[in-house]
């Protein structure tokens, strides 16, 4: 039985493809927040089907903003990595 079953857990991260998935859950998981994903590889269906295609990383509902703030601060951390530099840091 999964942690899901006990109440209705919420869509923090919808990608295409389950490794993704995996690693979103595991910075989740590493951050404290339990999380489970659901995915193309937990249903036996095409992969063309839109949303149903996608893989999803679920989570409590009380820890979804906690679970959004993480994913939102990664998310600038590697714009910011990605970012090419400002003319200011090649001059030197």
């Amino acid at each position: 039985m999964s942690q899901q079953e006990d109440t209705d857990w919420v869509e923090v991260a919808a990608v295409g493809q389950d490794g993704e998935a995996s690693l979103i859950a595991g910075l989740l998981e590493s951050e404290g927040i339990p999380c489970e994903v659901e995915g193309r590889s937990s249903h036996p269906l095409p992969e063309n089907l839109g949303s149903f295609g996608m893989s999803r990383v679920v989570v409590p509902p009380d820890r979804a903003a906690q679970a959004r703030e993480v994913l939102a601060d990664r998310e600038r951390a590697f714009e910011e990595d990605e970012a090419p530099p400002s003319p200011e840091e090649t001059d030197e």
